[in-house]
Protein backbone atom coordinates (compact mmCIF):
# COMPACT_ATOMS: atom_id res chain seq x y z
CA UNK A 1 0.00 0.00 0.00
CA UNK A 2 1.45 3.06 -1.21
CA UNK A 3 1.69 6.59 1.63
CA UNK A 4 0.92 3.75 4.36
CA UNK A 5 3.45 3.40 7.36
CA UNK A 6 2.46 -0.07 8.07
CA UNK A 7 3.32 -2.13 11.16
CA UNK A 8 5.08 -5.08 11.01
CA UNK A 9 2.61 -7.99 11.52
CA UNK A 10 -0.83 -9.67 10.30
CA UNK A 11 -4.08 -7.44 9.83
CA UNK A 12 -6.86 -9.90 9.57
CA UNK A 13 -9.96 -8.87 7.51
CA UNK A 14 -13.38 -10.30 7.18
CA UNK A 15 -16.51 -9.09 5.26
CA UNK A 16 -19.50 -10.67 7.37
CA UNK A 17 -23.21 -10.76 7.62
CA UNK A 18 -25.26 -12.43 9.83
CA UNK A 19 -22.57 -14.77 11.15
CA UNK A 20 -23.17 -14.90 14.52
CA UNK A 21 -23.38 -19.08 14.30
CA UNK A 22 -19.50 -19.29 13.61
CA UNK A 23 -18.06 -16.16 14.02
CA UNK A 24 -16.19 -16.83 17.29
CA UNK A 25 -15.05 -20.29 16.25
CA UNK A 26 -13.62 -18.81 13.14
CA UNK A 27 -11.68 -15.67 14.59
CA UNK A 28 -10.80 -18.42 17.59
CA UNK A 29 -8.81 -20.83 15.34
CA UNK A 30 -7.06 -17.85 13.79
CA UNK A 31 -6.05 -15.75 16.98
CA UNK A 32 -2.65 -16.57 17.30
CA UNK A 33 -1.83 -15.60 13.82
CA UNK A 34 -3.18 -11.64 13.70
CA UNK A 35 -2.70 -8.09 15.53
CA UNK A 36 -5.64 -6.65 14.44
CA UNK A 37 -9.08 -7.68 13.18
CA UNK A 38 -11.11 -5.68 11.14
CA UNK A 39 -14.46 -6.16 10.60
CA UNK A 40 -16.76 -5.20 7.63
CA UNK A 41 -20.34 -5.71 8.06
CA UNK A 42 -22.88 -5.59 5.36
CA UNK A 43 -25.88 -5.46 7.36
CA UNK A 44 -25.76 -7.68 9.85
CA UNK A 45 -29.51 -7.76 11.87
CA UNK A 46 -28.13 -11.16 14.96
CA UNK A 47 -25.58 -10.97 17.34
CA UNK A 48 -22.24 -10.57 15.04
CA UNK A 49 -21.13 -7.18 15.66
CA UNK A 50 -21.34 -7.92 19.60
CA UNK A 51 -19.26 -10.83 18.74
CA UNK A 52 -16.73 -8.96 16.68
CA UNK A 53 -16.38 -6.46 19.24
CA UNK A 54 -15.88 -9.25 21.92
CA UNK A 55 -12.68 -9.64 20.34
CA UNK A 56 -11.92 -6.47 20.34
CA UNK A 57 -12.50 -5.96 16.48
CA UNK A 58 -12.13 -3.04 14.45
CA UNK A 59 -15.79 -3.20 13.55
CA UNK A 60 -16.68 -0.93 10.09
CA UNK A 61 -20.08 -1.20 8.42
CA UNK A 62 -20.23 -0.83 4.37
CA UNK A 63 -23.32 -0.80 2.83
CA UNK A 64 -23.70 -4.01 0.43
CA UNK A 65 -23.17 -3.25 -3.18
CA UNK A 66 -23.32 -6.47 -4.46
CA UNK A 67 -19.50 -6.38 -5.19
CA UNK A 68 -17.17 -8.45 -3.07
CA UNK A 69 -13.95 -6.38 -4.29
CA UNK A 70 -15.57 -3.13 -3.38
CA UNK A 71 -15.79 -4.91 0.28
CA UNK A 72 -12.47 -6.53 0.19
CA UNK A 73 -10.62 -2.59 -0.61
CA UNK A 74 -13.12 -0.90 2.21
CA UNK A 75 -11.16 -3.65 4.54
CA UNK A 76 -7.86 -3.16 3.62
CA UNK A 77 -8.20 0.96 3.96
CA UNK A 78 -8.35 0.06 7.68
CA UNK A 79 -5.39 -2.20 8.09
CA UNK A 80 -2.31 -1.03 10.16
CA UNK A 81 -0.12 -4.09 9.44
CA UNK A 82 2.14 -5.15 6.59
CA UNK A 83 0.00 -8.46 6.01
CA UNK A 84 -3.51 -9.03 5.59
CA UNK A 85 -5.19 -12.39 6.03
CA UNK A 86 -8.75 -12.60 4.55
CA UNK A 87 -11.08 -15.03 5.74
CA UNK A 88 -15.00 -15.98 5.51
CA UNK A 89 -16.65 -16.52 8.79
CA UNK A 90 -17.71 -19.90 7.71
CA UNK A 91 -13.75 -20.99 7.56
CA UNK A 92 -11.68 -21.77 10.43
CA UNK A 93 -7.55 -22.76 10.40
CA UNK A 94 -6.97 -26.06 11.38
CA UNK A 95 -4.22 -27.22 13.80
CA UNK A 96 -1.31 -28.18 11.22
CA UNK A 97 -1.87 -25.37 9.10
CA UNK A 98 -1.88 -22.77 12.00
CA UNK A 99 1.29 -24.46 13.03
CA UNK A 100 2.68 -23.97 9.40
CA UNK A 101 1.39 -20.64 9.87
CA UNK A 102 3.00 -19.44 13.06
CA UNK A 103 6.63 -20.92 11.53
CA UNK A 104 6.64 -19.13 8.65
CA UNK A 105 5.68 -16.02 10.89
CA UNK A 106 8.58 -16.53 12.73
CA UNK A 107 10.77 -17.44 10.32
CA UNK A 108 9.51 -14.04 8.09
CA UNK A 109 10.50 -11.76 11.32
CA UNK A 110 13.75 -13.61 12.10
Amino acid sequence: MKNKNLKTGISLCMIVKNEERSLARCINSAKSLFDQLIIIDTGSNDDTVKIAKEFDADVHHFQWCDDFAAARNESIKYAKYQWILFLDADEIIDKNSLRELIMARVVSIL
